[in-house]
């Protein structure tokens, strides 16, 4: 669960879209308010990431999609808020299109053998 400060309850899906790219910082707080966890700083990619990815997927990497790495953001395959590292092995390019699909929790990717993409 996750409310903005007006006490707005957001639902899933528009949580999950917010913190894949929004700068958000997790508080978990205990029954009298004071914070237990402040979350981690490190779910942005660095540029040197962003070049390495730019390499190794040369576009997006949903399948069958060829759209360039210029039109791509960096995804995280096991979500940032759900613990994933924000690591190459755990970044995957995606055009927006597809990038949004996988956030409307519709579709959804796997890594598979040699580092491919499969839809399911």
């Amino acid at each position: 669960m996750a409310s903005l400060d007006t006490g707005e309850i957001l639902p899933e899906a528009a949580l999950q879209r917010l913190l894949c790219d929004a700068v958000i910082t997790r508080v978990v707080l205990d029954p009298d308010s004071p914070p237990l966890d402040v979350g981690r700083r490190t779910r942005l990619i660095t540029p040197a990431q962003r070049r390495a990815l730019a390499h190794r997927d040369n576009g997006c990497r949903y399948p069958g999609c060829d759209r360039p790495h210029e039109w791509t953001d960096a995804h995280h395959i096991i979500h940032w808020s759900a613990g994933g590292p924000t690591d190459l092995t755990n970044l995957v390019s995606l055009c927006r299109q597809h990038h949004t699909l996988l956030h409307d929790e519709t579709y959804a990717i796997r890594a598979g053998p040699g580092n491919t993409l499969t839809d399911g």
